[in-house]
C-alpha cells in the first residue's frame, strides 16, 4: 500500500503543476506555493511543497522532499530539500498547510525572495534549517538553533576560532592557539578560554599547584598539605599562613586567630583603623564609598574617587596642575579655564583673555588690560583691580582673592576678600 503511494506521488512530481490539485495541492495560481501533503500518519511520506507557479510563473526548484506526516489527514509539506539550491526566478509565498492537517514543527516552503525561493524548514523539528536558494530566499524554519559560525573565518579577534560542535567562537580551542596571550598560554578546552594553567606541572616553584577547580592559576597551596608545619592554607587566596588555636599564638600584621584557625589581620571593625576602617574576611579594607588604588601616582592606599586629584573618577587618574576633582571629573576650581595643562581666569588672565588663545597686547605705552574676558587699551575700569593687568574683583576672584596672586584652594571660595 506504502509502494502504491509513493508511486503515486512521484508521478504526481514528475508531471508538475498539471496535475497539482490532482495530487492534493491547490491550483497553481500565481505568487502562492502549495504545500499540501499525503494524508495518514506514516512518516516519511513524500510531501509536494509548493510546486505549481511560484512568482511570475516560473516553478520554483526542488520545492518537496522527504517530510514527516503531521497528525491527522495531512502534513505541511518541505523538509531537507531546498539547502543551498537556486531558486527560480520571482517570488514564493509561504505555502499553506494540507487540508485538515497540521504542520508537524515546521514551516513548508519557507522564504520568500525576488530572485528565488527554497522549500527550507523541517517537519517534525528538524535538525537542520534550509537555506535559501541562490536567489536570496530565506531560509525556511526550523526546530533547531542557528549557529554564529561554522568556519574560523566567521570569527573575530578577541574570539579568532570557531567551536564548530558548539557553533560558537572562542578564544581558543587548543594551547597553541594561546601562544602569546601574555603569562595566559594554556587553553582551558573546557570553557575554550586562555589561562595561565590546567595542571600543575604547568606551575613554577614558587606557586607549584594549579587552581583548576577556580580560576586557572598558579598558587602556592591547594590544602593545608601544601603548607609547612605550623601553617594552613587560606582557601581565600591560596596562601599559606600560620595556623593558630588562640591570638596569643598570633602576631602582627596578623595578630588574630580567625575562625579558620589562621592568623588574620581583623576579627572585627573595631581591628581596624579609618580610612581602612571595615574589617572583611579577616582583612581590614576601605571605608564605604572609598576605593582601594594600589601604588603608582599618589601612593597606595583608600581613596575618594569622587574628590581625589591623584585618583579621580578612578584609580591613577592624576587632576592637571591646579585642577580639582569635582564629582569624579578633573576641573578648574573657581570657573577657571584649563590651558596648556593649568588653570586660569579666563575672565582676566592677560595671556588667556576669553579663551587659551586669546594674548593680550602688552607693548606699546598703553598695554592692553583683560576685563570680562576680552582685551582693552589702558587701565580696568568698574572698581577692578589690576594684577599684572588682569582687571579682578579682590573680594570675589578665586585666583586673586584679597590680594594678587593670593589664590584659594581647590575645596574652597573667595568670600570678601578671604578664602573659606
Amino acid at each position: 500500500m506504502k509502494m502504491k503511494r509513493l508511486i503515486g506521488v512521484l508521478g504526481c512530481l514528475t508531471l508538475g503543476s498539471m496535475l497539482a490539485v490532482a495530487c492534493g495541492g491547490s491550483s497553481t495560481n500565481p505568487g502562492s506555493g502549495d504545500a499540501g501533503g499525503d494524508s495518514g500518519s506514516s512518516a516519511g511520506g513524500l510531501g509536494n511543497a509548493g510546486l505549481g507557479n511560484a512568482g511570475h510563473g516560473n516553478t520554483a526548484n526542488n520545492g518537496g522532499g522527504l517530510g514527516v506526516s503531521g497528525s491527522g489527514s495531512g502534513q505541511a509539506g518541505g523538509g531537507l530539500a531546498g539547502v543551498d539550491s537556486a531558486g527560480a526566478a520571482g517570488q514564493a509565498d509561504l505555502g499553506e498547510a494540507g487540508a485538515a492537517g497540521t504542520s508537524a514543527g515546521g514551516t513548508s516552503a519557507g522564504g520568500t525572495s525576488a530572485g528565488g525561493m527554497s522549500a527550507g524548514g523541517m517537519s517534525a523539528g528538524g535538525a537542520t534549517a534550509g537555506r535559501g536558494g541562490a536567489g536570496g530566499g530565506n531560509g525556511g524554519s526550523s526546530g533547531a538553533t542557528s549557529v554564529s559560525c561554522t568556519s574560523d573565518a566567521m570569527c573575530r579577534m578577541g574570539a579568532p576560532y570557531c567551536d564548530t560542535a558548539a557553533g560558537k567562537c572562542v578564544e581558543c580551542l587548543a594551547s597553541p592557539n594561546c601562544a602569546g596571550v601574555g603569562n595566559r598560554n594554556q587553553c582551558n578546552t573546557t570553557t575554550h578560554t586562555c589561562v595561565q594553567c590546567t595542571a600543575s606541572t604547568q606551575c613554577g616553584a614558587q606557586r607549584p599547584y594549579c587552581d583548576t577547580a577556580g580560576t586557572n592559576t598558579c598558587v602556592a597551596c591547594l590544602a593545608d598539605t601544601n603548607c609547612q608545619t605550623g601553617e594552613k592554607c587560606n582557601l581565600t587566596n591560596h596562601t599559606c599562613v600560620a595556623s593558630c588555636t588562640s591570638s596569643a599564638t598570633c602576631q602582627a600584621p596578623t595578630p588574630y586567630c580567625g575562625a579558620s584557625e589562621t592568623c588574620v589581620q581583623c576579627l572585627a571593625n573595631t581591628n581596624c583603623t579609618s580610612p581602612r576602617g571595615v574589617c572583611t574576611n579577616g582583612a581590614c579594607t576601605c571605608d564605604a564609598n572609598l576605593s582601594l588604588c594600589g601604588g603608582g601616582v599618589g601612593g597606595g592606599g583608600c581613596f575618594d574617587l569622587q574628590t581625589s586629584a591623584n585618583h579621580c573618577g578612578a584609580c591613577g587618574t592624576q587632576c592637571g596642575q591646579g585642577q580639582a576633582c569635582v564629582a569624579g571629573k578633573c576641573e578648574c576650581p573657581g570657573g577657571g579655564l584649563l590651558c596648556n595643562g593649568a588653570c586660569f581666569d579666563a575672565k582676566s588672565a592677560p595671556n588667556h583673555c576669553g579663551d587659551c588663545a586669546t594674548t593680550c597686547a602688552g607693548g606699546g605705552a598703553t598695554p592692553e588690560t583683560c576685563q570680562a574676558g576680552k582685551c582693552q587699551a589702558g587701565a580696568c575700569t568698574g572698581g577692578l583691580t589690576s594684577c599684572n593687568r588682569a582687571c579682578v574683583d579682590l573680594t570675589s576672584n578665586f585666583y586673586h582673592c584679597g590680594n594678587c596672586g593670593r589664590r584659594c584652594n581647590a575645596n574652597e571660595a573667595c568670600v570678601a576678600g578671604v578664602c573659606q
